[in-house]
């Protein structure tokens, strides 16, 4: 999802590469976020990561805006201190690194924002591991979010450290689904190979922003299993239209209107007795308010709604949203979102979209 720029060509006398490749170390625990998975900890978990790091250096203007981001792609292997019920975690997933302090410093502090897949060894099996009621397939959504520094030691060494929350889950496609959250502390070496004397160009000029209103319509499906393991599967579709302003060129704030219609919700209905004859008795109308922090064509949208039309019998209110969505084109927008009821994750969103 995230796209490496392409350096700009530098000087004859300058190398035309520049990457970092870093080795991290990890040490921290399972978050018991609910009280029914304290039998899967059995105490601390550690691992190891490897990652690229692609350094900006302000050739394009976004960078300088925010601060000349790292993007970075790393592999991640965690020991979850349970090898009979939970396994090994092993994810490959891209991110980036948003400058928290000033320029010009060796010692730099980032928020990092990543999103990936993850394996994990022992799911859910009702014969052979049915204690395991967290993760219920091999294949999760990965997420890490991590406040990290790096100073540099010399010129081609840097001493990177860190602390970060993992979540690892697979949005109900395949139940049990509580997931994994999970807190880690890191510390790691990394070596600058090509151009060690990287210069920051800071003149580059933003153009105006001429566009403050981005109204935009979304199709998007999804799928998911009933609270019940090795159930069918049922797919789900959300047509939403949302209409963002752009408060700066970091930050947009908007609102929308969407349209869910879950072949879950119908059967969950049918369980209970419920009429699902007319498409009136499944379908939920929500309204919603949005924020999306902008990094060029990449977007990270947050969503808050409320339901105000629904069959009386379902008892959600409320849902939420968080993900991304990059502009492919000037127009065309793809999207992959989590929709969750709360703290519960009820399905990933994929989808496209069209902004005007």
């Amino acid at each position: 999802m995230f796209i490496l720029q392409t350096m700009a060509q530098s000087p004859p006398s300058s190398p035309k590469t520049d990457f970092v490749v870093l080795g991290d170390g990890h040490f921290g625990y399972i978050i018991s976020h609910r009280g029914s998975i304290v039998h899967l900890i059995k105490g601390q978990i550690g691992g190891g990561e490897l990652t690229y790091i692609f350094r900006t250096s302000g050739n394009q203007p976004w960078q300088v805006l925010h601060g000349f981001p790292e993007f970075g792609l790393s592999y991640m292997h965690l020991y979850l201190a349970n090898p009979a019920e939970i396994g090994n975690l092993d994810a490959i997933y891209p991110y980036m690194n948003l400058r928290l302090n000033k320029q010009k410093r060796k010692f730099k502090m980032y928020l990092r924002l990543g999103l990936g897949i993850a394996n994990m060894s022992k799911p859910y099996d009702r014969l052979t591991n049915h204690r395991n009621n967290a993760i219920g397939s091999h294949l999760n959504g990965y997420v890490n979010i991590r406040f990290s520094s790096s100073y540099m030691l010399s010129k081609s060494w840097r001493l990177d450290s860190g602390i970060g929350l993992t979540h690892a889950s697979n949005g109900a496609i395949k139940t049990p689904n509580l997931g994994l959250n999970m807190a880690t502390l890191n510390v790691g070496l990394g070596y600058v190979f090509g151009n060690k004397n990287l210069e920051m160009k800071r003149d580059s000029i933003l153009p105006k922003l001429t566009k403050r209103w981005h109204p935009s319509v979304l199709g998007i499906f999804g799928f998911k299993e009933l609270e019940h393991p090795l159930g069918n599967k049922y797919m789900a579709y959300t047509l939403q239209t949302n209409v963002y302003y752009s408060a700066s060129r970091k930050t947009k704030f908007g609102t929308g209107l969407e349209f869910v219609y879950s072949n879950a919700t119908r059967k969950r209905l049918e369980n209970d007795s419920i009429s699902t004859e007319k498409i009136n008795d499944v379908i939920k109308i929500g309204v919603k308010g949005g924020y999306s922090f902008n990094v060029d064509r990449i977007s990270i949208p947050i969503d808050f709604g409320y339901y105000v039309y629904q069959n009386g019998d379902l008892k959600e209110s409320f849902f939420h949203r968080i993900g991304v969505r990059y502009m492919v084109t000037k127009h065309i927008l793809a999207n992959v979102t989590l929709y969750t009821h709360w703290a519960k994750a009820d399905y990933f969103e994929w989808g496209l979209g069209y902004e005007f």
